[in-house]
């Protein structure tokens, strides 16, 4: 996997620790999302790509949801699950991404 993709999948991974933890919260759902973002600008846009975002989008705002709602670590655990299959998902997804026209210009090393 290209290295600006793996060190995303890294961020997000970190983000959904932080997210299931105690001290969670919004700021994590945000940085989720822009990582995200930053995945849809480097790759080339793709229907199957576009899916498993979409899958971990809600898999996370589900995680953030329970993360705001307080009800303890028992009711977000499974919803860590979850979004971290979501995540593995995602990653196979990438693995055979292409560059997208704007990671080629800024020269991303791909």
């Amino acid at each position: 996997m290209p290295e600006p993709l793996a060190g995303l999948i890294s961020g997000m991974d970190r983000t959904l620790a932080r997210l299931a933890d105690q001290g969670g919260g919004r700021d994590d759902l945000h940085a989720l999302r822009n990582h995200l973002s930053d995945i849809c600008v480097l790759t080339e846009e793709t229907p199957r790509i576009l899916r498993a975002v979409d899958r971990l989008v809600a898999a996370g705002d589900r995680l953030g949801e329970a993360v705001l709602a307080t009800r303890g670590r028992d009711w977000r655990a499974p919803r860590l699950v979850k979004a971290r299959a979501a995540l593995a998902a995602l990653e196979r997804t990438l693995a055979g991404a292409r560059p997208s026209r704007i990671a080629i210009r800024l020269q991303r090393d791909w």
